[in-house]
C-alpha cells in the first residue's frame, strides 16, 4: 500500500511541476508563398515562468484545424527562449503548414498548464493553456492574401492596488485590415472558456473596481486594483476587411498587481491624436513624470511607424532610468507608403523603479497618428456640346509611391457649388453632399488626368471634386484595402444654353376632363446660341407627353419669329386635361434656319403629381416629378371647411405625413413645388403646383398583440390521474399594454398540437372584455397557443408571444404479480399512467434470456414466454424504454427503466 501512495504522489508531483508555467501568449499566422498555395507560417508565441525549468518546453503540439496536429520546436534563443527578468521568459515556436483548400481554420495550441497562483483562475495550476487563432483563406484573385495581426506590446504588465492600470496589445495588420477588440473569458481548450474565471474587477468588487476595454483602440483600463496577485484576461482581436470579420485572434495576457498602494503611477503627457497629410513631418514632445518624490522613469516606445519598412519613426529619448521629468522626441517623416485606412498607433510607457531598481509600476500612453493621401490638384473643367470634361495635374504626388501603392482616382458630383471642410482625419467624400459618378479612372491624355461626364443636362450647375485612391493588391492584380485621399478643390460649371429650357409645368385646375396645365420656357441665351450661326426663323414646338417617362409626343402648341428678338412666345396654357388622375410631360423642341431637325434634344419636365395613402387618422402624402431644375422645398396646402386653402407644412423631402385626423373624413390638398436651375440668368424660384388630391383616413393599424400565459395541471404538480384534462389561457388586453391601440372588439385563439405544427384557428372571443379560454385538446394537453387582437375595422394584430406547453407523463410498474388463474392479479400491467404512446418491454430471465416483449403500454404479460409455455416461480428483470406524448411530439422518456419482477404462483 506505502508503495502505490509513493507512486501516486510521485506521479502528482511530476504533474504539478510539468504544468506550472504558462503566463500569457498568442498565435501569429503569416499567408506565405504563391496566394494559391493556402500555405501558412504559423508563430506560437508564449510568455512562461522562467523559474519553472523542470516545465520549461523545447516544443510545443500545434494543431492546424484541418484533422491533423504535429509538433514543433522552440525558434528563439537559440532553442531556448529568451528571459526578460521578472521570472518571465519569452519563448517563440515556427512551423509552416499546407492546407488542403481554402475556407476557416482554427489554429490552435493547448498546453498543461498555467503557473499557480492566478487569482481570478480557480486552482489555475490544474487548468490547461489554450491560445486559438481563427483564420480565413481568401479569394486571393479578388480579396488578396491574409495574415494576422502582431501584437507589439508584450502581454505581461504590472500595476498596483488602488491605482489605474492601463494596456494596449498595440495591433498592426500587415494587410491593412480594421481591427477591433472584444474581452472574453480565456480558454482551457479548443472553445471552451476556463470555467469558474472571475474577470477581475469581480475580485473584491465594488465601486472603485471597474474595468473595460475600448473596442476600437484596444486601451484595456482597470480602476482600479483591489487586491495584489496575478490575474489572467484574454481579448479577442477581430482582423475586418470590406465590413468582414476574416480573423479572430486570441491574446491571453497577465498582469501583476503589486502592493504599493502607496505609489503612485508614472504621467504621460504628450498629444492623443494626430492627423497628417503624407510627405509631412510628424513631431511631437513626449514627457513622462512622476508623483513620487525620488523615483526614476524610464521613457520607451513602441509602435508600427517605429519599424515600418519605409521611413520609420524615430524616438529620441534615453535608455536609462532618469530622475523626472524625462522628454522624448518623436520624429515621423512620413511618405505616401504610410497611407492607410486606419490610424497607427503608437503606445508610450512610462515605468518608474519602485518595485526594485528595474522595475516598477508603469504607465501607457496610446498616440494615434493617421496618414491620409493628399488631394489631386490644379481641377479643371471644360463644357462642350453635351458634355463636361474634368482634368487633373499629372504626375500626382504619390504617383511614385513604393509597391504601387497608388491605384486609381475617383470623381464626385453635385448640383451647384458646397463648401465644405476638409477634415485631415476623415477623408473621401462619403456625407458630404456629392455623388461618386466614376472610380478607377486613370487616363492620361496630353499630359494630365481625364475624364469626361456624358451624363449632364443645359441649365444644370455641375460642381465637381476628385479623390486619389490607394490600394494593396492580390496575386492576380486585384486591389483590396481601398483608402481615399483628401478632395480636391471644387470646381463649377454649366453647359452651353443654346436651347429653350421649361422653368414652369404648373396645374391651374385640376379636372378628369377639363383640367388645365401652364407651361413657361426661356429663350436661349444668345451669346450660347450664336444667332451669326443660327439664324431664323425661330420655331417653339411644345410637346406634350402622358406620365412621367412617355413613350410617344404629341405636339400641342408651335409657335414662330424671323429674328432671335422677336422669339418671345414662351407661355402655353394646355386645356381640356386629365389632370386629376394623371401627370403629364412637356418638351420645347427648338429649330433654326428653316431647319426640320432639332437643333439640339429637348430636355422634358413634368408636372408635380400627388398620391395619398390613408390610414388610422393620417394621410401620407407623396409626390412625384421629373425636371431638369432642382426642385428644394415644397409646401402642402388643405381645403379647410370653408373651402379655403391653408398651409399647413413647408418640407424638404416630397413627403409629407398628415396626423391627428378624424377617420371617415375626406380631406383634400395640393403641394406647391420651389426649385431652381442654379444658373445665373434664369431667376429662381420656380413655383409648380400638383394637382388637388383628397384622401380619407381610415383606421389600417392594428392593435398591438396580446401577451398570453397559458396553465394546467403540470403546472400545479397534479397527477394526470386526478384532474381534468385542459389548458388555461388568459391574456392582457393590448389597450392596457400599448398606448397607440385604443380599439379591440375581438381576439382570435390559435392552436397547434405540436412546436412544428401549423396554427390552427379554434375560438373567436367576441367580448373584448373576455380575455380568459379553456381548451381541451383531443389527445393531451400538449400543444401550442397564439392569439390575436382584432379592432372595429378587422384589423387583426401579429400573433401574441407564442406559449407552449407540455404533456406531464406517468408510466410506473409493480414489481410482483400472480399469474395462477384466480382472477386477481393475473396480469402485469403499469399503474394507471398518462400520455404515453407506446413502450419498448422487454423481460428476461436470470440467465439473460429475453421471454416477453411488447410494445403495447398495457403490457399484459400473463406469465409466459415466447413460445407460450407458463414460465415458472421466480425472478425476472425487465427494461422499458417508454415513448411520451410531448409537445414536440413523440419522444423517448429521458430514462430507460429497469427493475425486477417477482412471478409468484
Amino acid at each position: 500500500m506505502k508503495r502505490y501512495l509513493l507512486l501516486f504522489f510521485s506521479l502528482f508531483f511530476a504533474t504539478l511541476a510539468w504544468s506550472t508555467h504558462n503566463r500569457a501568449g498568442e498565435i501569429r499566422l503569416e499567408q506565405v508563398g504563391d496566394c494559391t498555395d493556402n500555405r501558412l507560417k504559423a508563430t506560437i508565441i508564449t510568455y512562461t515562468k522562467a523559474s519553472s525549468e523542470a516545465a520549461d518546453r523545447d516544443s510545443l503540439e500545434i494543431c492546424w484545424g484541418d484533422g491533423s496536429c504535429e509538433t514543433i520546436p522552440r525558434t528563439n534563443g537559440n532553442g531556448n527562449g529568451v528571459t526578460l527578468g521578472n521570472d518571465i521568459k519569452y519563448n517563440e515556436y515556427v512551423a509552416y503548414h499546407q492546407y488542403p483548400g481554402s475556407g476557416s481554420y482554427d489554429i490552435s495550441m493547448t498546453d498543461p498548464n498555467r503557473n499557480e497562483g492566478i487569482l481570478n483562475i480557480n486552482n489555475s495550476v490544474q487548468v490547461q493553456f489554450h491560445i486559438q487563432t481563427n483564420y480565413t483563406f481568401l479569394d486571393c484573385t479578388f480579396d488578396g492574401t491574409n495574415s494576422t495581426p502582431t501584437l507589439l506590446q508584450p502581454p505581461i504588465d504590472i500595476g498596483c492596488i488602488g491605482q489605474p492600470f492601463i494596456h494596449n496589445p498595440n495591433a498592426v495588420d500587415p494587410d491593412g485590415d480594421s481591427l477591433s477588440y472584444e474581452l472574453i473569458v480565456p480558454l482551457q481548450a479548443t472553445n471552451t472558456p476556463v470555467s469558474g474565471y472571475s474577470f477581475p474587477n469581480q475580485i473584491m468588487p465594488g465601486a472603485n473596481n471597474n474595468h473595460f476595454l475600448n473596442a476600437i483602440t484596444g486601451d484595456f483600463y482597470w480602476d482600479a486594483p483591489q487586491q495584489a496577485g496575478e490575474y489572467n484576461i484574454a481579448m479577442y482581436i477581430i482582423s475586418w476587411r470590406d465590413g468582414v470579420a476574416i480573423d479572430t485572434t486570441i491574446r491571453d495576457m497577465q498582469i501583476l498587481i503589486e502592493d504599493c498602494s502607496d505609489n503612485r503611477p508614472p504621467t504621460i503627457e504628450t498629444v492623443d491624436e494626430i492627423c497628417v497629410v503624407a510627405g509631412e513631418i510628424v513631431e511631437f514632445d513626449v514627457i513622462a513624470d512622476d508623483p513620487d518624490f525620488g523615483q526614476e522613469v524610464q521613457l520607451s516606445a513602441l509602435g508600427y511607424p517605429l519599424i515600418h519598412p519605409y521611413s520609420p519613426a524615430v524616438f529620441s529619448v534615453s535608455d536609462d532610468y532618469e530622475d523626472p521629468p524625462v522628454n522624448g522626441d518623436f520624429f515621423w517623416q512620413t511618405t505616401c507608403e504610410h497611407i492607410a485606412d486606419q490610424p497607427y498607433t503608437v503606445v508610450f510607457k512610462a515605468v518608474d523603479n519602485y518595485l526594485s531598481p528595474t522595475s516598477g509600476l508603469a504607465t501607457l500612453k496610446t498616440v494615434r497618428i493617421k496618414v491620409v493621401g493628399p488631394p489631386p490638384e490644379d481641377l479643371q473643367a471644360e463644357a462642350t456640346a453635351n458634355e463636361i470634361e474634368i482634368s487633373w495635374e499629372s504626375p500626382y504626388t504619390c504617383e511614385d509611391a513604393a509597391e504601387d501603392y497608388f491605384y486609381t482616382f475617383s470623381v464626385w458630383r453635385r448640383e451647384g457649388s458646397q463648401d465644405i471642410t476638409i477634415d485631415t482625419c476623415d477623408p473621401g467624400l462619403q456625407g458630404q453632399g456629392y455623388q461618386l459618378i466614376i472610380t478607377k479612372t486613370r487616363d492620361l491624355i496630353n499630359g494630365r488626368y481625364r475624364f469626361t461626364d456624358t451624363n449632364v443636362e443645359r441649365g444644370r450647375t455641375y460642381c465637381y471634386r476628385v479623390l486619389a485612391q490607394f490600394a494593396q493588391y492580390s496575386g492576380q492584380g486585384q486591389p483590396f484595402n481601398i483608402v481615399e485621399s483628401l478632395p480636391s478643390e471644387e470646381i463649377c460649371i454649366q453647359l452651353a444654353r443654346d436651347i429653350p429650357l421649361i422653368t414652369h409645368v404648373d396645374v391651374m385646375s385640376t379636372s378628369t376632363t377639363n383640367g388645365e396645365m401652364q407651361v413657361i420656357w426661356t429663350k436661349p441665351n444668345a451669346v450660347d446660341l450664336d444667332t451669326t450661326i443660327n439664324q431664323g426663323p425661330y420655331v417653339y414646338e411644345l410637346q406634350r407627353g402622358d406620365g412621367l417617362s412617355p413613350a410617344n409626343w404629341t405636339t400641342v402648341f408651335s409657335a414662330s419669329s424671323p429674328t432671335f428678338w422677336e422669339a418671345n412666345d414662351t407661355s402655353y396654357i394646355d386645356t381640356g386635361l386629365d389632370t386629376e388622375s394623371r401627370p403629364y410631360t412637356y418638351r420645347v423642341n427648338f429649330y433654326v434656319n428653316g431647319e426640320s431637325e432639332v437643333l439640339e434634344e429637348a430636355v422634358p419636365a413634368s408636372s408635380v403629381f400627388l398620391s395619398i395613402a390613408s390610414t388610422d387618422e393620417t394621410n401620407n402624402l407623396s409626390w412625384a416629378f421629373e425636371v431638369p431644375w432642382s426642385n428644394y422645398q415644397y409646401t402642402v396646402y388643405r381645403q379647410n371647411n370653408l373651402l379655403e386653402w391653408d398651409s399647413i407644412a413647408s418640407v424638404e423631402e416630397p413627403f409629407y405625413s398628415d396626423q391627428g385626423l378624424v377617420n371617415g373624413r375626406e380631406y383634400c390638398y395640393y403641394i406647391e413645388a420651389f426649385g431652381e436651375y442654379s444658373v445665373d440668368d434664369i431667376d429662381g424660384p420656380l413655383i409648380n403646383r400638383s394637382q388637388e388630391e383628397c384622401g380619407i383616413p381610415i383606421d389600417t393599424i392594428p392593435p398591438c398583440p396580446p401577451k398570453l400565459e397559458v396553465s394546467n395541471l403540470c403546472d400545479q404538480a397534479v397527477s394526470c390521474l386526478e384532474a381534468e384534462l385542459k389548458n388555461d389561457l388568459e391574456w392582457v388586453n393590448p389597450m392596457n399594454i400599448c398606448e397607440e391601440t385604443d380599439d379591440v372588439v375581438t381576439y382570435n385563439i390559435y392552436y397547434a398540437p405540436t412546436n412544428d405544427a401549423e396554427f390552427e384557428l379554434i375560438e373567436t372571443v367576441t367580448f373584448s372584455g373576455d380575455t380568459t379560454y379553456t381548451h381541451r385538446p383531443d389527445i393531451g394537453i400538449a400543444g401550442c397557443y397564439a392569439v390575436t387582437a382584432i379592432d372595429t375595422f378587422f384589423n387583426e394584430s401579429a400573433f401574441s408571444n407564442i406559449f407552449c406547453v407540455d404533456n406531464c407523463p406517468i408510466y410506473e410498474l409493480p414489481n410482483t404479480f400472480t399469474p395462477n388463474g384466480d382472477g386477481a392479479n393475473d396480469l402485469f400491467v403499469p399503474y394507471p399512467y398518462c400520455f404515453v404512446d407506446r413502450v419498448e418491454f422487454q423481460v428476461f430471465n436470470r440467465w439473460g434470456e429475453l421471454v416477453f416483449t411488447t410494445e403495447d403500454p398495457d403490457l399484459n404479460w400473463d406469465g409466459r414466454n415466447l413460445r407460450g409455455n407458463e414460465l415458472p416461480d421466480g425472478t425476472y428483470y425487465y427494461v422499458c424504454q417508454v415513448y411520451e406524448q410531448r409537445v414536440s411530439g413523440i419522444e423517448p422518456a429521458m430514462d430507460v427503466m429497469k427493475g425486477w419482477i417477482e412471478l409468484i404462483r
